[in-house]
Formats: structure tokens, sequence, C-alpha cells
């Protein structure tokens, strides 16, 4: 997919760690130049090194920190690299966050971290940056979203109805590039239990989860580069077990669904 004489430029945020970090990482392999972002400067700084010093590409990868959970964060990162004079072909809204408890009890400010997180900054960067994408041949937009975004999940209520409109704004922009015959797809990727960073700061703990369950965060990012070198769109739900449970969720009854949702939830919150 990518010419190494014209070599696409890819924004992932939350590049410091997890999904992103691999992803990165996997990109610079495939001769990806690179604009990484996320909070911790230094962990993207290492990152920048690693790639460099095992890259057999000469690439471009410029490092930007930002808290996107902040109120105009994503405009201050659109403008650093406008400054920059850099254009990009692929933006990937990897940086998200949750939280695992009852809704009665939980942390009002961290609710509204996550709803600015999940929601308004991926908006955003998805504005800001859709001039770019649209008239890019091999442009994309890639949204990170869940398995949850399929169905109310208890325990994490707010958590997957930020999936939910994820993925709701992804297929309603895939349509409308479509319209206009841009050449530039949107995919929606739909992870399920994945090892990260995620579950530590959503106060979870996926371990004891059934075999096949959790994927690797190195798995989920080969799932995404497959996506993006097929130059494919729509919903990309990763892995078997996670299509059969979002399939089960369209057919069982809503309360049905939900009782299932809470089990998994409960498990994860007893093994903290």
């Amino acid at each position: 997919m990518n010419n190494n004489t014209n070599p696409l430029r890819v924004l992932i945020t939350g590049a410091s760690s997890g999904i992103g970090y691999e992803l990165a990482k996997l990109l610079a392999k495939e001769g990806f130049n690179l604009i990484l972002t996320a909070r911790r400067t230094e962990r993207l700084n290492q990152l920048k090194s690693e790639i460099e010093q095992e890259s057999k590409h000469s690439l471009d990868i410029r490092v930007y920190s930002e808290d996107l959970s902040q109120e105009n964060a994503a405009e201050d990162l659109f403008n650093q690299v406008k400054n920059d004079n850099l254009k990009i072909d692929v933006l990937v809204n990897n940086a998200g966050m949750g939280d695992l408890s009852y809704f009665h009890e939980s942390d009002i400010n961290k609710l509204s971290t996550m709803l600015h997180l999940n929601i308004n900054s991926l908006t955003k960067l998805s504005r800001l940056f859709i001039d770019d994408i649209k008239n890019s041949n091999k442009g994309a937009l890639i949204n990170i979203a869940s398995t949850a975004s399929f169905q109310p999940v208890p325990l994490m209520a707010v958590y997957a109805a930020t999936k939910a409109y994820v993925k709701s704004f992804s297929l309603a922009v895939m349509t409308e590039l479509q319209e206009i015959n841009s050449p530039a797809k949107v995919i929606c990727i739909c992870p399920g239990v994945t090892e990260t960073e995620f579950f530590a700061n959503a106060n979870a703990n996926p371990l004891g989860l059934p075999e096949g369950f959790i994927a690797s965060s190195a798995e989920v990012a080969e799932f995404i580069l497959k996506k993006l070198k097929n130059h494919e769109d729509g919903i990309a739900v990763h892995g078997g077990m996670n299509s059969f449970l979002t399939l089960l969720s369209r057919i069982l009854a809503t309360k049905a669904s939900n009782a299932v949702s809470m089990k998994i939830m409960q498990r994860l919150k007893q093994r903290i």
C-alpha cells in the first residue's frame, strides 16, 4: 500500500502504550511516516528512538505531547501539525479511557474527562484533519470503538455509550465520503477485551476471563494494519469470539443481553 518514494503519513493518538504503540511500530516497518501523540513525552520519545533504531526505512517521525482529555487540546495538536507544514493521510483516533463502576458511585470528574476524550477530541480531530484525509488517494479515518458499542454495558454505562457514538459517527462520515466520491475510507475498529493499560486505568482486571476472550495489543494492531493496507471501510470487529458476541447481543432481547454484559463486568470488577 505504501510507496516509499512518497510515503503516507499517519497520525496516531494514544501512541505511548497499548494498541497505539504497537501500531506505530508496525506502520514504521511498512515505511509510513508517523505523527505520534500522547500525554507522556518521555514514552513518545522512547518509542521514536526505538523505531529509528529498528527501521530499515528513512522515516519522518514527529512527536507532539498533548493531553486530549483537556479542552482545546485537539485544536492545539492540529495547529502544531500545520505550523510544521505537515499533511496527514491517515488519522487513527486511538486515545480513549473507561471506568468500571456503578453509575451512581462513579466519579463525575472522571466521567467528564472520559466524555471529552472519547467523543469531543475524537470528533474535533476528525473534523480538523478531514480535508487532508478526504483528498488523499489512500486516506483513511480510523476510529477505535469497542465491542461495547453494540449494546448497553452495565458497570461501564458511559464508556459503552461513548463507543456507540464512535460507531454511529464513523458510519455516517463513511457514507458522506462515499457520496462525494472521496477515495478515503472510514474504518471503525471494534476490539474486545485487550491487554492494555486501559483496564488498570478503568479499575478493572481482565485476568481470569475465558481463553480466547483476551487479545494482545499487538494482535489488534496487526488487524488494524490489515484493514488499512486492504483499503477497507466500515465496521471491523476483531476476533471470532467477539464477532459471535456482538451478533448474540443483536439477537438476544435487551434484558438478556444486559444480563450477559453484567455478568462479564462483575467478573472483571471482582478481580481488581
